[in-house]
Formats: C-alpha cells, sequence, structure tokens
C-alpha cells in the first residue's frame, strides 16, 4: 500500500520527460558540434595536404597557368565532393530523433536506451482509454528508467580521443599553410599568386636564356630568303628595373622577378624546337660560343616559324621568327647641273644606272626612295665626306653636293616598320674630263717629198667631248735667208682656218675637212722643209683648250728626183709582176694534162695568191700615177698611158677572168656540179689570164720606154738652155771688157 502510495504522479513524470529531452537535446547538440569540428579537420587536411601536393608539382614541374587552373579545379572538385559526402553522412547522424538517439546510446551501453524510451514513451500510455496496461506498473517502470538514467554517466560514453585527433587534425591543417607563410613568405605569395590570382610569375630559376635582337613585339625579324643567325645569352644583358621588381627582356613576352640573381648558372646545353608554317618540325641544338653565349643559324626560308627554348632550369617560347622583305632602293633620282651650261636648271638623269660620268664642278642632286617608310637613310662617299641626307617624306632622301672627283656611293637603308637595314647599295658617279680636242693631219696622195708646185690633199680629222669650235693648219715653210754673207735657216709660219657651221644647240663633236694646199703660188726653194701641224679648239666651259696633231714633215725636192723616185717604186711593181706571171705561167701544163683535185686545188692557191699580189701592185701602181698628178710630172698623155695601158687593164683582170678562173677552180676541185665549169673551160680562162698579163707587162715597158724617150729629151733640152746661158753669159763678159777704162 505504501508503495503505490509512493508512485509518481502524471505531473512528475512529465518532469521527468521533460528533463530527459533536454539532455537529449544537449546531447544532440553536442553530437552536432563534434560533427561539424570533424567535417572542417577533415577539410582543413584535405586541403593542406592538396595544397602541399600542388605546390610541390608547381615547383618541380614548373605549370603553365592552363595546367594549373586545370588541376586546381580538379582539385578542388574532389575536395568538394568527398566533403560533401562526409557532410551528408554527418547531417544524417546530427537529424536523430530521440528514439533513434537512444538506440544509438544503446550501442555504447546496452539497456540504456530501453530506459530512454521507457521514460519518453510510457507516460503517454497514461493519456489513453482504459485499457489492459495497469498504470502503476508504468508509473514504477518510469521511475526506475528515470532512476537509472540519473544514475548513469552519460558524458563516460563520450570518445574524447577522437575529438583531440579532430582537433589537433584542425590544428594541423591550419598550422601548415600558416607555418608555410611564415617560414617561406615568397614562396607563399608566389605559390597563392600563382595558383589562386592566375599569375605567370615564375619561381625563382638557376638560369635565364635571354634571346638578342627581338623587337618591340617579341618577334624575331629575319630576312626572307635569308640564313639568320640567332643569338642566345644567359647573363641577363637585358634586365631593367621596374619599381622594386626586375624586368628580363629578350623572352618574348616580358618576365618579372622579385630578386635579380646574383649569379646565373650557366646551363650546359640549349635545346631549340622550330615549328614551320606547315607544322614541320625542327629540333636542334645551339651552339656555345663562349660561357653566356650560345648561336644557332635558321636556315633560310620564304616563310615565317616558331621556336621553343630550353636549357638549364629555363624554358621560353613560343616566338615568332617573322619573315620580312628587307627595304631597297625603288628608284634612285639624279639631276645635275654641269658648269658653263646656259640653262639654270637641273637635268635630270633619265637611267640613273648607266655609267655617270660628269663635268668636274658639276652639281649633283640624288634622290634616293625606299620601297617603304624608311627610319634613316645613310650615305658614305668614297673618298670623301658624305653630304647630308634630308627627309622629304616617309620613303625619301635627297642629297646635294658638288663633284669634285669621282666618287663611289654607299648607300644603307633602314625599315620603319621592322627596323631591317637593307643590302648595301652602289653607286659610282665618275668624273668626265673634258680632253682637249684629239686631231690628226695627213696628206693623201703624195709621199714624203714633194715639188714646189705641187698640190698637196690634207685632210684634218678631229674629236672632241662637248663640241669643236675652231679648225685650223699651221703650215711652216723653212727658209735660207742670208745675212752678213752668212745663211741662216728661219721658218715663216701661216695658218689655214678652216670654217665650219657652228650650232650651239647641236655642238659638233667630229669633223673631217680636206684642204688641198697649192704650193704652185708660192712655190718653196727645193731643199726646204714644209711641216704641217693641225690645231683645234673646244667649248670648254673651264676655258678654251687647244688639241694638236703630230706633225706632218714634207721635203721639197726637184721634179726630176721625184719623178726617178716614182720610177725606182714603178720598176719594183713591175719586177713582183713579172713573178706572178712566172706562177701563172707554171699551171698550165698542170691545166693542160689531166689534173687531179688536188692539183686543182694546188692552182686555185696559186691563182689566190697571185690575185691578192695583182690587186696590191695595182694600188701601188694607182697611187703613183696620184702622185704624179699632184707633182705636176709627166704630161697628161703620159698619165693616160699609165691610166689605160697599165691600171685600167689590171684591175679588169684581177675583177673579171681571174675572179671567174678561182671560182671555176673551187668548183671543180670539190667535185661539185656547176653549168659551164669544166677543165676545157678553166684552161681557155687561164690561157686568157696568162694572155692579159702578158699584154700588161708589155704596156709596163711601152711606158718606160716612153719614159726613157722623154728623159733623155728634157737632157737634150736641158742641155741646149746650160749651153745658151753659157753663151750669153760669154757675150755679156765680152761686151763689158771691150767698154771698160783703159789706165
Amino acid at each position: 500500500m505504501s508503495i503505490l502510495n509512493d508512485l509518481p504522479t502524471i505531473e512528475s513524470l512529465r518532469d521527468d520527460q521533460r528533463a530527459l529531452r533536454a539532455d537529449l537535446s544537449r546531447l544532440r547538440r553536442r553530437l552536432r558540434i563534434q560533427l561539424m569540428l570533424e567535417l572542417i579537420a577533415e577539410a582543413a587536411v584535405a586541403l593542406a595536404a592538396t595544397g602541399a601536393v600542388l605546390v610541390l608539382l608547381d615547383w618541380q614541374l614548373r605549370l603553365s597557368r592552363p595546367v594549373r587552373l586545370v588541376l586546381l579545379g580538379l582539385s578542388l572538385a574532389a575536395i568538394a565532393g568527398f566533403l560533401a559526402v562526409r557532410a551528408v553522412r554527418r547531417w544524417r547522424s546530427s537529424r536523430l530523433d530521440e528514439l533513434s538517439l537512444a538506440v544509438t546510446l544503446d550501442r555504447f551501453r546496452p539497456g540504456l536506451g530501453q530506459q530512454v524510451a521507457d521514460v519518453l514513451q510510457l507516460p503517454d500510455l497514461l493519456d489513453e482509454p482504459r485499457s489492459a496496461v495497469s498504470p502503476a506498473m508504468v508509473r514504477l517502470a518510469v521511475r526506475q528508467a528515470t532512476e537509472a538514467l540519473a544514475r548513469s554517466d552519460w558524458r563516460s560514453l563520450w570518445n574524447r580521443r577522437r575529438t583531440a585527433l579532430h582537433a589537433v587534425a584542425l590544428l594541423v591543417g591550419a598550422a601548415v599553410p600558416t607555418v608555410f607563410a611564415v617560414a617561406a613568405p615568397a614562396a607563399a605569395r608566389l605559390s597563392f599568386a600563382r595558383w589562386f590570382l592566375g599569375s605567370n610569375e615564375r619561381w625563382p630559376q638557376q638560369t635565364y636564356l635571354t634571346v638578342m635582337g627581338l623587337d618591340a613585339r617579341g618577334r624575331l625579324l629575319a630576312p626572307r630568303d635569308e640564313r639568320i643567325l640567332m643569338e642566345v645569352r644567359t647573363d641577363l644583358p637585358l634586365t631593367e628595373p621596374r619599381g622594386d621588381r626586375w624586368s628580363v627582356g629578350g623572352r618574348g613576352e616580358p618576365l618579372i622577378l622579385r630578386r635579380k640573381p646574383d649569379h646565373p648558372r650557366q646551363p650546359r646545353e640549349v635545346a631549340l624546337r622550330e615549328r614551320t608554317a606547315k607544322n614541320a618540325i625542327r629540333s636542334g641544338m645551339m651552339v656555345e660560343t663562349d660561357p653566356v653565349r650560345f648561336r644557332y643559324e635558321f636556315p633560310l626560308s620564304s616563310s615565317s616559324s616558331s621556336f621553343e627554348l630550353t636549357g638549364g632550369d629555363d624554358w621560353l617560347g613560343p616566338i615568332t621568327v617573322d619573315r620580312v622583305d628587307r627595304p631597297a632602293l625603288a628608284a634612285t633620282k639624279l639631276r645635275v647641273k654641269e658648269p658653263g651650261t646656259a640653262d639654270p636648271e637641273f637635268r635630270a638623269i633619265d637611267d640613273a644606272g648607266q655609267h655617270l660620268l660628269f663635268l668636274p664642278d658639276s652639281e649633283i642632286e640624288l634622290t634616293l626612295v625606299g620601297t617603304e617608310a624608311l627610319s634613316e637613310a645613310q650615305m658614305k662617299i668614297h673618298p670623301g665626306a658624305a653630304p647630308e641626307l634630308k627627309r622629304i617624306d616617309d620613303r625619301s632622301f635627297v642629297a646635294s653636293w658638288t663633284l669634285r672627283e669621282a666618287v663611289t656611293l654607299e648607300i644603307l637603308l633602314t625599315s620603319a616598320d621592322t627596323g631591317l637595314a637593307s643590302k648595301t647599295s652602289f653607286l659610282s658617279i665618275g668624273l668626265l674630263r673634258d680632253r682637249e680636242p684629239r686631231v690628226t693631219l695627213r696628206a693623201s696622195g703624195v709621199g714624203g717629198h714633194v715639188t714646189p708646185i705641187a698640190t698637196i690633199p690634207l685632210t684634218i680629222a678631229a674629236t672632241d667631248d662637248f663640241g669643236l669650235a675652231v679648225l685650223r693648219i699651221q703650215a711652216d715653210r723653212s727658209v735660207l735667208v742670208e745675212e752678213k754673207d752668212k745663211p741662216e735657216q728661219k721658218v715663216v709660219r701661216a695658218t689655214i682656218n678652216l670654217p665650219f657651221e657652228v650650232d650651239p644647240a647641236h655642238p659638233t663633236l667630229d669633223l673631217q675637212v680636206r684642204h688641198d694646199l697649192s704650193l704652185q703660188s708660192d712655190p718653196p726653194k727645193v731643199g726646204a722643209v714644209l711641216r704641217f701641224t693641225g690645231e683645234a679648239d673646244d667649248r670648254c666651259a673651264r676655258g678654251v683648250q687647244t688639241g694638236r696633231s703630230s706633225v706632218l714633215a714634207l721635203s721639197v725636192v726637184s721634179a726630176d728626183e721625184l719623178f726617178y723616185e716614182i720610177l725606182i717604186r714603178q720598176r719594183a711593181e713591175r719586177t713582183k709582176f713579172m713573178n706572178v706571171l712566172e706562177a701563172a705561167e707554171k699551171n698550165t701544163p698542170t691545166l693542160e694534162g689531166s689534173p687531179t683535185a688536188e692539183d686543182l686545188v694546188r692552182v686555185m692557191r696559186t691563182e689566190q695568191s697571185g690575185a691578192r699580189q695583182l690587186e696590191q701592185i695595182t694600188g701601188r701602181v694607182a697611187d703613183t700615177l696620184q702622185e704624179m698628178k699632184l707633182n705636176q710630172i709627166g704630161s697628161p698623155k703620159s698619165h693616160r698611158l699609165l691610166q689605160e695601158g697599165v691600171v685600167e687593164p689590171l684591175r679588169a683582170l684581177t675583177t673579171g677572168p681571174m675572179a671567174q678562173l678561182r671560182g671555176m677552180l673551187q668548183t671543180l676541185a670539190g667535185a661539185a656540179a656547176a653549168p659551164g665549169a669544166s677543165k676545157d673551160a678553166a684552161r681557155l680562162l687561164h690561157a686568157e689570164v696568162v694572155t692579159k698579163m702578158k699584154n700588161i707587162l708589155e704596156q709596163m715597158s711601152q711606158w718606160e720606154s716612153f719614159v726613157d724617150v722623154v728623159n733623155q729629151v728634157a737632157e737634150v733640152i736641158k742641155m741646149e738652155q746650160k749651153v745658151l746661158q753659157e753663151t750669153e753669159k760669154a757675150r755679156e763678159t765680152r761686151t763689158q771688157e771691150v767698154f771698160d777704162d783703159k789706165p
């Protein structure tokens, strides 16, 4: 009875129930905190481990920005997935209701879950209608469960070691980046910048490659279809300060360093990998020229390409090799103003590539036009100092100077777009010396001896560079003057002006004039010497220049002496003619028989040789005839006899029968059929030639006989004149003696 009176009331049961729910709620909240701590610790450890791995990979492999972004994305995605799975499981664990939490506790301490269930569920049975359940038993069971729960220490069920481990993991996960940032702030900053800010700042290296000769856009400009030599240096020659940082040039894109390496390490080798326009790959090793220089020669190509370099722990590229055309001279315009010209304007030279020759003191204006926009133009003059080049437009330059001596111009153009220099162009400008006129004087038709009444045909020829102004002949005659019974020889000069038409617009550069000088009007004495010199004045702007020919000297002899000299020459030609006739007569037996082809060839050669000799004899005999006419030696009848009896038959013989005979013999010797060609015909022609030669020889003999008769008659006349003169002199002497006073 006392036990029943001690049973708890429904209100006390409700209080116990609320107290238990409060304890379970605190336990659930603590569980959630534990799960959250574990999740955070796992996230910290995962992030720290992943970050360490990524930093180590980046430091070892020098990952590029795209690779870093991909790895970072994949790593974060994997960590997020892992943590999401863990978070879902923990979230489910933190959402357990009171009974589920009781079941969980029962696994660690058996019976505890049933007690929690009794306290939470049995009091609700008392609110139900009457049933088979005893209220007393319910209260008793709840009371016993409450007392058992009160005696139970729930804190002993908490896994404090697990909590401590996760707390340590959390501290380690947070300490790793903190210690990394404190111990290596530069590396930590660089890692953060590379992984989270997308920076391309590199890890500190021991080697830095620098490509020399890149333009402002980071290209290596190369002339099209030419070889190019590239130089790579490892001593940081293009390093410049930028605030608290350093910029390394010559790499295609700027490389910024926070600290300049004190002692860069030289690589053992530098490898090059080139990709052509057709995606062909060429690999090669650069040649070490000294410890800090490497060189590589790209083959000639017309298309652009790109290349990458690797040396030591450095790499760079791709760098574009841009093939461009060199600048060149599109046009060379030359204008000149020569001294002494009447035109005050400059004269344009149409073809500047021709052989350029100008007078001294000429004013030269040279315009250089490039094929593209030019940054500068250089011109050197050898010898001398180069004139100043003045810019006309973006492609043209002009220079002016006075030409003093022959020069060679060395021209070099530089492109404004590419900076490439053109190939050196050379232009030579020569000095045109206005030489004095070149004069020649000759006497045609006469020899070195002339008679006092001869007519001398003088032919003067003059040539000048810029035009002739005056042409004349200086005639010097030596005369014997007797002074104080002592003869002296003096020279009398006479000037013979030869007028010709002068046109300033069309100067006369070459001129030939013939002048027949007659000595009959003022015959010189026998023994006098005539000297003739041709002179010509030019139109030189710097002063008149006179050119002179060599002296033409002629001796004055008597007609008899000259006639005898001419006869001697004619007799020599007659002897040569007789030799030709004898050679022709020797061929008669050969042609009279049955000549073979070899015989005909031999005869033909003899005839050819004879024809050449006859032509020479004819010319020399004709010259002696002309000389006789000019010196007025012999009578017109003798001249006609020599012309008609010797000269004309000789010419008719060489151009007629002898030419026909040679042609026929050539036909017969060559076994070629020709109409009218036969051995009999050749025999007849040869006989005709021999006959005519004998007739000509007879005419020569008659001419000599005629000359002998004439000479004998002349001698008789001279003797008679001499006797007459002596008789007259004796008569005058006797008459003078008769009328002389006697003492």
